[in-house]
């Protein structure tokens, strides 16, 4: 379950207070669980702990008095039988609130690992980091240039208000597709799981006419939700892909496979607390068969793009390693942006490089090409 998926299970108006402190609860579970284990012993219990963490959460980054919110901490585990536990940990722990540190930053271990595997500059790994415990800036994308946007002449911020012709994508994911879309040598394109419609929307404005499909019917009425603000003219399908018969072949094919969403830490923390190698062992499974289709789709002399916003190996390079195992006649085209950072046969967007724009989610891309 998505934070998102479960702050919508609330009234509108505790969804906001709910969000931004179920995101610090992720951001700050390292430091939390360090600060926790001064105070308890191996033998309790893991509902107890997640109790505890909350409050300590909410202690540090909300203005409730403390007193109510270790009032609301026992009575909740009262149902637990663990009301004197809990008192009795977060009374000595306010006791000794002023001498411990709460602005520690350490970094989930997994989370680490993996980053590090794909970043092998210190200062890039350093800005990763960092940006785990920082509230990431929003961004619009015009339709078309316009001189007063920041960056490519597309890119702006989104502080209050969505502009007229503008549509919400991270700016990451803009350099993904401002990057690859003239490897394309055809602009009729098919859009695999599409929906909500960024990539489609992006790729319209600059001429393409995107044959879109998702098997999602939420995100499919976000899509349409979209297209009718901008008023544009793109077509999606409602299909499972895997399990739906597509007789037409593509020279232009996008594939944003699903995946663990590990790429997008920033705004959605409790993804680095969800690693689980059964999971993406099973992610790899769907995403190769994902590609395998695609490629079946392809014409001789035609780009597959894939991309997934996830930096775990076997969601990206690793998918491509047995892509390329089994399909001798595609090869590994080359990507030109000074945004990204090649790394075996795919590449990575570097966050560090949108810096003054406050960074970026992490995707990973490569485009295929089927040999005549």
């Amino acid at each position: 379950m998505s934070i998102d998926y479960a702050i919508n299970l609330f009234p509108k108006i505790k969804r906001g207070f709910l969000f931004l402190n179920l995101q610090e609860y992720y951001r700050q579970i390292e430091n939390n669980e360090l600060i926790i284990n001064q105070f308890i012993n191996n033998k309790t219990p893991s509902n107890v702990k997640i109790i505890l963490k909350i409050c300590l959460t909410l202690i540090f980054h909300s203005k409730k008095p403390h007193y109510a919110l270790v009032n609301e901490a026992v009575e909740f585990s009262k149902k637990f039988k663990k009301g004197s536990l809990v008192n009795g940990v977060l009374r000595e722990f306010l006791r000794k609130k002023d001498l411990i540190k709460d602005n520690e930053k350490n970094v989930p271990k997994l989370f680490k690992a993996n980053c590090d595997k794909i970043y092998t500059s210190n200062k890039i790994r350093s800005y990763i980091y960092e940006s785990f415990f920082t509230k990431p800036k929003s961004f619009q994308i015009a339709l078309k240039d316009n001189e007063n946007n920041f960056y490519r002449k597309r890119v702006a911020f989104l502080n209050d208000k969505l502009r007229v012709n503008y549509f919400v994508q991270d700016i990451g994911n803009f350099e993904i597709i401002n990057s690859i879309k003239s490897l394309y040598g055809e602009k009729k394109i098919l859009d695999v799981c599409a929906a909500p419609g960024g990539k489609s929307i992006l790729l319209s404005s600059y001429g393409f006419k995107v044959e879109a499909l998702d098997k999602s019917q939420n995100q499919i009425d976000k899509f349409l939700e979209n297209i009718k603000r901008l008023k544009l003219d793109i077509k999606i399908s409602k299909k499972d892909f895997l399990n739906s018969k597509i007789s037409s072949k593509y020279n232009s094919i996008l594939l944003d496979a699903p995946c663990s969403a590990l790429g997008t830490f920033r705004r959605n923390p409790d993804v680095v607390n969800k690693i689980d190698e059964k999971k993406l062992i099973m992610n790899q499974d769907i995403q190769v068969k994902m590609v395998d289709k695609s490629l079946n789709l392809l014409n001789k002399g035609g780009i597959l793009v894939y991309i997934v916003c996830s930096f775990h190996s076997f969601e990206t390079m690793g998918v491509i390693d047995k892509i390329l195992q089994k399909h001798k006649n595609i090869t590994v085209e080359g990507i030109q942006s000074d945004k990204m950072i090649k790394k075996e046969n795919g590449y990575f967007i570097n966050p560090y490089s949108f810096k003054e724009y406050g960074g970026s989610d992490i995707f990973f891309v490569t485009a295929l090409r089927k040999k005549k």
